[in-house]
């Protein structure tokens, strides 16, 4: 395993992303038909958080919890590659920017992610999905 220093930002940023997985985890398992307790009115999941729920139950909580890690570097560079005022449209930062950059990354089912490698085209997808559920 390789070392790695993180800063008090990283693990905000890593905590923020979390509370996204972990909510994107919690309306897929209310919509679970294996789930007992189903809430049958709710549609199902679709897009990518349907796909993360689905990698979720294949690789589990751990493998998760370290995309959320190794993602948080990528969400705070996306963050700085964003001018104040689009910034501004994504405040509060972790209810709204953290799940809107969660809501653009593809998952396979074996939980591997794809999303734009440049920052600011990241930060282009976050804001194009965050001006269309607003």
């Amino acid at each position: 395993m390789t070392e790695r220093t993180y800063t008090h930002l990283h693990m905000e940023a890593v905590a923020c992303l979390w509370e996204a997985f972990v909510e994107v985890n919690q309306r897929g398992w209310k919509r679970d038909p294996d789930n007992e307790r189903q809430n049958p009115r709710l549609k199902a999941l679709t897009g990518n958080a349907a796909a993360l729920y689905e990698a979720w139950g294949n690789v589990g909580t751990c493998e998760m919890r370290h995309a959320a890690i190794n993602l948080a570097d990528f969400m705070l560079k996306t963050w700085d590659a964003m001018t104040e005022d689009e910034q501004h449209e994504c405040i509060p930062y972790d209810w709204e920017f953290a799940p809107a950059f969660l809501a653009v990354i593809e998952w396979n089912r074996h939980g591997s992610s794809t999303h734009p490698t440049d920052p600011r085209d990241m930060a282009e997808a976050v804001l194009a999905f965050q001006r269309k559920n607003a």
